[in-house]
């Protein structure tokens, strides 16, 4: 007896508890009316054609079907009984039927009719987890006594497939509620895209003037998967997947992506480089993504929520380590961004609470709110490296003002001395060219005049010394205007040019019984410049003065002619005794020869000599430009 009555206050027990948590929920749309809904109703269903008639099972929602359906994948039916309790008695008012959301795709029935239906109910599956609907029912639409909405709904048990809560009431506030819950289920993560977007591009563009600054890449890159990643929540189809797991698959993938390359940024951003650690990471990191699209569909949720608290643990292990360095740089921007990932992880934790309390009915989500703290902190940290690096600008601004003018001042020191070295130098030419015409023009007429003299038959006449002094003066005069003009006016002809010391050397040389022959073209084949015809006269004459002087020969043969494009050549040849032409080059035994091969050098010409007994030839070879 007594197990009897023990048996019989558990089952009143478990009644009344069964009756507690399966009660009959009543809502408010007007003053005089609520609505009654008895518990809803659960069962598994192969076609959206088929409603079972038996198997039906009473859940609370918003139901999440593989905590009591484990592994199931397909469809479902929820069935809502319903009716209206007004205590004038009739219903007058419109009032609205609310879903908070239907994972993943659904059709809803009311009375047996279609009142709304996805775009797909089979693979690929549509996406109406992340969006709130309402319908407005008119009292005409209703049914006298219960009413009954049927909800088809078909999705995965990894996915928590299943049907949000449920709410009649007033239009207005079914409207204000859904636009509370598109603002912070929508359109925030919209505004997070628009960021993270702008953000990545602005980064990129960076990147792409300064290589070298891999930061900015990191950060544009974990911008993009970001981007990939939180656009799961706005999408209401599955393409360009084929079906609604293979988006799983890729959508966990953005996800690592991004946790990889962002910590990648962090690290950048804080001036590390572990490049070990990073192939190991990344190594491991091709694994998984072979593992993810490789898992057969009932293990998803345990590899999903393991491969996701990996790299969640990744993040949180270098925002320990970004913590540590910042304690020990005291950087400000390092300060920001520590700041920065602080509050996305309050906000993380917030929400993660959040959803395993009552308490996410009533509290909003902090997460959509990450984007506009990460662009806050982002500009700041910008504008903290901007400042900073506009003070090392200016500083070095000012720096290089005073390098400019020391280095001014250094350099007008050094023009001064370098001006007084050029006078210097000027003067010293002055001086070798004035010795070099005056041996090669008035030393090879004073040599003249010295063997007139001395191979006179009978004394001289003073008319005579006077016609020998006159040339002297002539050849004085002609070396200072030619010394004074060097851009005088080239004569028309080779023969014009040499005629003057033709007719000096050819009456010295035929008092001397020395026969000469000149040859010469009759008009320029290149016409050279004044100072190569000048340098040209003083190489002829001194050659024609040592021929003179030393050779003792009984001819000389003078020519000139261009064998070549833009070449001219000036040749001296006789038949005297010779000379040893490389001991005079070596030895410098010879003022005159040195003197030829200098002048001849400074007009960019050659001087080619070659010397035996019975034949010396001396070459000047000038290349005309």
């Amino acid at each position: 007896m007594t197990k009897l009555i023990l048996r019989c206050f558990c089952m009143l027990a478990l009644a009344c508890i069964h009756m507690q948590v399966y009660a009959v929920s009543y809502f408010s749309v007007s003053p005089q009316c609520t609505i009654q809904v008895q518990p809803i109703q659960f069962v598994k269903t192969d076609s959206i054609n088929h409603v079972p008639r038996t198997g039906w099972k009473t859940v609370d929602l918003p139901d999440n079907w593989s905590q009591h359906e484990p592994h199931y994948n397909g469809g479902v039916w929820y069935r809502i009984l319903w009716k209206p309790d007004c205590s004038s008695g009739t219903l007058n008012e419109s009032f609205a039927f609310s879903i908070d959301y239907i994972n993943s795709a659904g059709a809803v029935y009311f009375n047996r009719n279609v009142l709304w239906r996805d775009k797909n109910l089979v693979e690929p599956l549509s996406k109406s987890w992340n969006i709130p609907r309402y319908w407005v029912l008119t009292p005409t639409s209703l049914k006298a006594g219960e009413n009954e909405f049927l909800i088809y709904v078909s999705g995965y048990a990894f996915q928590n497939a299943g049907l949000g809560s449920i709410s009649f009431q007033n239009v207005q506030a079914a409207y204000d509620l859904q636009q509370q819950q598109i603002w912070n289920r929508r359109t925030l993560f919209e505004i997070n895209i628009i960021i993270s977007l702008v953000l990545g591009l602005l980064c990129f563009s960076i990147w792409i003037f300064r290589r070298s600054e891999t930061t900015f890449a990191w950060f544009a890159l974990s911008c993009l998967l970001w981007v990939l990643f939180i656009s799961n929540i706005l999408v209401t189809e599955t393409k360009p997947f084929t079906n609604n797991i293979l988006a799983a698959q890729a959508n966990i993938s953005f996800f690592i992506l991004y946790m990889v390359c962002f910590c990648t940024y962090l690290l950048r951003f804080i001036r590390v480089e572990l490049p070990r650690i990073e192939r190991v990471i990344w190594a491991i990191t091709a694994i998984v993504l072979i593992v993810i699209f490789f898992t057969p569909v009932k293990w998803l949720t345990a590899v999903f929520l393991n491969i996701f608290m990996m790299y969640v643990a990744l993040f949180l292990l270098t925002y320990i380590y970004l913590g540590y360095v910042t304690y020990r740089t005291r950087k400000r921007e390092y300060i920001f961004l520590l700041m920065c990932l602080t509050g996305i992880l309050f906000c993380a934790l917030f929400d993660t609470v959040l959803l395993g309390s009552e308490l996410h009915k009533d509290i909003k989500p902090l997460s959509p709110y990450t984007s506009p703290i990460i662009t806050i902190f982002v500009v700041l940290i910008l504008g903290v490296k901007l400042a900073r690096n506009t003070r090392r600008i200016e500083k070095f601004n000012q720096r290089l003002e005073e390098k400019v003018q020391q280095v001014s001042h250094d350099l007008y020191s050094s023009m001064n001395e370098k001006h007084k070295l050029e006078l210097e130098n000027v003067r010293l030419q002055e001086r070798i060219h004035l010795s070099h015409d005056l041996h090669d023009g008035l030393g090879s007429s004073l040599v003249r005049s010295m063997i007139i003299v001395d191979q006179a038959e009978q004394n001289m006449s003073n008319q005579q010394f006077l016609s020998i002094l006159k040339l002297l003066r002539d050849d004085l005069r002609q070396i200072i205007d030619s010394g004074s003009s060097l851009e005088s006016r080239v004569p028309e002809n080779p023969i014009l040019w040499v005629a003057p010391v033709r007719h000096r050397f050819s009456q010295l040389m035929d008092e001397m019984d020395i026969e000469s022959k000149w040859c010469f073209p009759q008009n320029w084949g290149y016409v050279p410049t004044a100072l190569q015809c000048l340098t040209l006269i003083r190489v002829l004459e001194e050659s024609l003065t040592n021929v003179i002087k030393h050779s003792q020969a009984k001819h000389v043969y003078v020519s000139m002619m261009f064998p070549y494009e833009r070449q001219l050549i000036l040749s001296i040849e006789d038949d005297g005794v010779g000379f040893d032409v490389k001991s005079n080059f070596q030895n410098g035994m010879s003022i005159g020869i040195r003197s030829m091969k200098m002048r001849l050098e400074r007009v960019g010409a050659e001087l080619q000599v070659t010397s035996e007994k019975g034949k010396t030839v001396v070459q000047a070879l000038l290349e005309i430009k």
